[in-house]
């Protein structure tokens, strides 16, 4: 092997690059040019012609630069720094990466802000005979390891200042999106609603006198990354005013992922797929023209639904669980309660409708005039369901406000004639709760 590799040479030019901008700046941050390629170039290196191991049962499994680099820091080899081991650490902390491409290049970003990019090095030249790699690479060949080591001892002696939490899209891009980091006033509401995304939280609606929009540089598209120390993910979904509460009489500090940069008006190409799973156009996103769905529903309706009866409503209170179906319906059909009969807790209707499921939530039609009589988005709606012996009959409970929030229930009851209807509704509504809005 040519002891000239266009891997150690690029490296190398990238270092010379890099300590001339020390000379200038003191440092290199997250913003300079030559700082992905570098982490790319080093990512490869790690990553090049990595050795296969037998399992147990005999088969081929390739090795992985993360793993190897993980059982060194507990090797207890003398070339093992305290750095490295703190690097490594503070890589497994975040479970929320979650492949182990994103944890290498954490654990890169990690190696250079400590100055410990060289010990993986160091200790692969000391123990040159473990065969981790093949070798007709850099790293399993010793001159060139010898080279590299060098390399990266000069990397070592510049001054890296990067922010180690930016993390949220190093599983599928070196690129690193801007972030705002707030300490709010303490609030037991922050005034957005959030709806989830490939495991992210996508603000999709910001109450214009809310305590996040005071900052004025937070907006729909942007993420809620971490709320008060808690990442943000699909398994916090039913938390976050939970988590908010935890913090009473405390400031509350928020890290946004922004869907564009301050100083452009590009979104943040993993951030596209996230918004058009949410319905917002990323168009009308960066001329600040984008308008919340549910705001958009209409008065009239010319799209037909399921047809169905609008059998009537019961108050169920504070309650919005399950539960409260069977109870509502019971009720409703009772034999001593009359068509016409109407009270402060419950009503019969017995109206013909066209029942509609949407993206962002349930709407009724008047089936004679076309007039929207009922619409909730699945924010609101806290359950649905029917019951067993009744199969005609469905209902769907909705809160006063954001589910979160509410202190006053209604449930909605409907019949139909073809029982598999109801059983279509309810699982469309049951589909619609995947794609949730969250109000925090």
């Amino acid at each position: 092997m040519s002891v000239s590799d266009p891997l150690i040479k690029n490296i190398k030019w990238i270092i010379l690059k890099l300590i001339q901008d020390v000379e200038e700046l003191g440092y290199i941050s997250d913003t300079n040019v030559n700082l992905i390629s570098l982490c790319e170039n080093v990512e490869k290196v790690f990553n090049s012609a990595l050795s296969s191991v037998s399992t147990t049962f005999g088969f081929i499994k390739a090795t992985d630069a993360w793993s190897w680099l993980e059982k060194a820091a507990v090797c207890g080899d003398s070339s093992i720094t305290f750095a490295y081991v703190n690097s490594v650490e503070h890589t497994a902390h975040y479970q929320h990466i979650l492949t182990r491409v994103g944890r290498l290049r954490l654990l890169i970003r990690n190696l250079l802000s400590r100055k410990a990019l060289h010990v993986p090095v160091e200790y692969l030249l000391k123990n040159h005979k473990c065969g981790i790699y093949k070798q007709n690479s850099v790293l399993g060949d010793e001159i060139l390891t010898e080279i590299l080591l060098s390399l990266f001892r000069q990397c070592s002696q510049i001054n890296f200042k990067l922010d180690l939490s930016n993390i949220s899209f190093l599983d599928v891009t070196w690129e690193l999106p801007e972030i705002v980091k707030l300490e709010l006033v303490p609030c037991t509401q922050l005034g957005i609603s959030i709806s989830f995304a490939n495991e992210k939280a996508v603000i999709i609606d910001i109450q214009s006198n809310s305590v996040i929009a005071e900052n004025g540089r937070i907006e729909v598209g942007d993420l809620l990354d971490n709320l008060s120390g808690v990442h943000i993910c699909s398994a916090t979904k039913g938390k976050l005013n939970a988590i908010l509460k935890s913090c009473k009489g405390q400031p509350v500090n928020v890290t946004i992922v922004k869907a564009r940069s301050s100083g452009a008006n590009e979104i943040f190409k993993p951030i596209l797929a996230l918004l058009k799973q949410v319905h917002i156009d990323p168009v009308a996103l960066r001329s600040k023209n984008f308008i919340r769905p549910e705001l958009n529903w209409e008065s009239k309706s010319t799209s037909a639904g399921f047809k169905a009866t609008f059998f009537g409503l019961v108050h169920t209170g504070k309650l919005g669980d399950v539960k409260q179906i069977d109870k509502a319906v019971r009720l409703l059909l009772s034999p001593y309660k009359k068509t016409d009969s109407s009270d402060s807790k419950h009503k019969v209707v017995r109206k013909p409708i066209y029942f509609e499921v949407g993206e962002i939530g349930v709407k009724v039609v008047d089936s004679q005039s076309s007039n929207v009589i009922l619409k909730h988005s699945y924010m609101e709606i806290s359950s649905c369901g029917s019951v067993s012996h009744l199969p005609y009959y469905f209902a769907y409970i909705a809160g006063n406000e954001n589910c979160s929030n509410a202190n006053e229930f209604i449930c909605y009851v409907f019949h139909v004639k073809n029982f598999e209807f109801a059983y279509t509704i309810l699982q469309s509504i049951g589909q619609g709760f995947q794609r949730t809005h969250f109000a925090v």
